[in-house]
């Protein structure tokens, strides 16, 4: 049966050892490195020539920490699978796993047959994660979507009755605006000038009986929910 390689970075000795020692008892698994900070592990495999299969890296490491290395190693070997090992579970620390695209999030407080499982589904290809990570994940998701659902011009219409005296680049327009845009990023993404924005935005004013951007902003607000 192949092994599957693995790194282990972590600065304390105790915790280096046990991680070691968890790994090496699951038969898929071999450990080929067991380094002190994330600028070890990105020296060993360049030395070695080796690209290992997953790497554990502790996220709070001196030299260099388990974020930054594990945003090294995505650029170079974007197919190592890499795991951040943490004793905290805050949203700063959640927001950051996600920002370096870390396959697995474990919890140092984690029990053994969670570790081991853990590992086990990581190399199926499943990205794991505590449920506090997962739950967040989750609701920025959901966030995201109602921000998208109400910046849809559909969404719009529907809010302003469908009413019939706005053309489509008039719609358009208020979709963007809605968005936050500047006039100026609505003419680049429309290509036409800042004026013929501005002209627009007069007769959306005047069909709306309203007197300025402040006031369909205020409007547009209004449409949530």
């Amino acid at each position: 049966m192949q092994k599957h390689t693995v790194v282990v970075a972590e600065s304390q000795t105790l915790f280096r050892d046990m991680i070691t020692s968890f790994v090496e008892e699951m038969e898929e698994f071999q450990v080929i490195g067991k380094l002190k900070n994330g600028q070890e592990v990105i020296d060993f495999i360049k030395k070695m020539e080796v690209r290992p299969y997953i790497c554990l890296l502790d996220i709070h490491m001196p030299v260099m920490d388990g974020m930054e290395c594990a945003k090294q190693l995505k650029e170079i070997f974007p197919d190592t699978k890499v795991v951040l090992l943490s004793a905290y579970d805050d949203e700063e620390s959640i927001e950051s796993v996600l920002s370096v695209c870390a396959d697995g999030y474990i919890l140092k407080s984690s029990g053994l047959d969670e570790f081991k499982e853990t590992l086990r589904f990581i190399i199926e290809g499943k990205f794991v994660a505590p449920q506090k990570l997962v739950q967040y994940f989750s609701k920025r998701l959901d966030a995201l979507l109602q921000i998208e659902r109400e910046s849809s011009l559909h969404y719009i219409k529907e809010r302003f009755n469908h009413r019939t005296d706005l053309n489509q680049r008039e719609w358009q327009i208020i979709q963007l605006m809605k968005k936050g845009w500047t006039n100026k990023m609505i003419a680049e993404s429309l290509e036409i000038s800042e004026g013929t924005v501005k002209n627009y935005l007069s007769i959306i004013y005047k069909k709306l009986h309203i007197k300025n951007r402040v006031e369909l902003l205020q409007m547009l607000s209004k449409m949530t929910g």
